[in-house]
């Protein structure tokens, strides 16, 4: 679905729920400027059955423009016509998925499987989709949604998919599905809901800037107090070795050899820390990554791991700056004369 997809649906808060299915398809092929299609979304998992053949398939209810909404392309026969849909004929359209594991490569067209007991005459055949999987997008078979009394037990249709011409006619098309919906559906009685896919990505990336936003201002607090923690550290030293920077003096250390000294080694803590934190991030990354795609093995980018040491390398010496700049000033006499 891209950002000319429209959502519509509805829901009543009584139980005396009025059928909107075929009030929105007509006002839908009435928008014919910003329009393309519109189809319900009801789907259900059943058996199908061929001759000795069975399986288990995604059957979806849907109008005559589902191919349109949903991006299927036909390979074989045509799609049903919307006398089908209003005469609720037993008439489907088949993923190429099936065609495969049921009829064995045939042309299916023309033939007849079962749905729910009930014979329904295959009249077209989707093109391969993603792949064939049986959990795929190719494992469908399509009927008119008005056969939801017999398949899904006259359970009300209240969600439909509309695509647009564009993505700007899909502005202009959910303002005027916004104001068709709430004349049908009033507040007091229920509520209806019409949203773009733009809208909801639009929504979608701000709430991705705000996370953003906060886990940088979470980072930028962790990195000050981490860089305080360091500065305090390095001067703690600076203290506890006064006298060996003094007796390096009265030897003839330069200001730069002192403060590379002590930068190396605030920069080193804090690639200790940092290597700490990769390897944290690292073994997250793979537990989360398992729990949420078992087939593939997530793992931090080289590149990223060389920048992250890097970077910690940085802090650690931009904060340990100000205590090596101390050392590096002190009097070797009055070093020398520290306990």
């Amino acid at each position: 679905m891209g950002t000319n997809t429209i959502n519509i649906s509805y829901s009543y808060y009584t139980d005396q729920r009025k059928d909107l299915s075929r009030e929105i398809y007509e006002k839908c092929q009435s928008m014919t400027d910003t329009i393309m299609g519109v189809t319900p979304n009801q789907q259900t998992w059943t058996s199908i059955k061929y001759r000795q053949k069975s399986l288990d398939c995604r059957v979806v209810l849907g109008s005559d423009q589902y191919d349109i909404c949903a991006n299927y392309t036909l390979s074989r026969g045509s799609m049903f016509s919307y006398n089908n849909v209003l005469s609720r004929s037993n008439v489907c359209v088949i993923g190429s998925y099936i065609t495969d594991q049921v009829f064995n490569y045939e042309n299916p067209v023309g033939k007849k499987i079962k749905i729910g007991g009930e014979s329904y005459t295959v009249v077209g055949v989707f093109e391969e989709k993603a792949g064939g999987s049986q959990y795929g997008t190719d494992n469908i078979v399509l009927v008119p949604y008005t056969q939801n009394r017999t398949l899904m037990q006259n359970q009300p249709i209240t969600e439909f998919s509309v695509r647009a011409i564009d993505a700007n006619a899909a502005s202009k098309a959910t303002e005027e599905l916004r104001t068709f919906m709430a004349a049908k559906v009033p507040q007091k009685n229920g509520y209806s809901w019409v949203d773009s896919m733009q809208e909801s990505m639009d929504f979608f990336n701000k709430q991705i800037v705000v996370l953003q936003l906060a886990a940088g201002g979470i980072a930028g607090i962790s990195l000050l107090v981490g860089g305080i923690g360091i500065m305090n550290i390095m001067l703690v030293s600076v203290t506890e070795r006064t006298r060996e920077i003094g007796i390096r003096k009265a030897i003839g250390a330069r200001r730069i050899d002192i403060i590379s000294q002590f930068l190396i080694e605030s920069g080193t803590i804090s690639l200790m820390g940092g290597i700490m934190g990769i390897m944290l991030g690292a073994l997250l990354s793979l537990i989360i990554g398992r729990m949420m795609f078992p087939t593939f093995v997530l793992l931090p980018k080289v590149f990223v791991v060389i920048g992250a040491a890097l970077f910690s390398i940085a802090i650690g010496m931009f904060f340990g700056f100000y205590p090596a700049n101390r050392a590096s000033k002190l009097n070797p006499i009055d070093a020398l004369r520290s306990e």
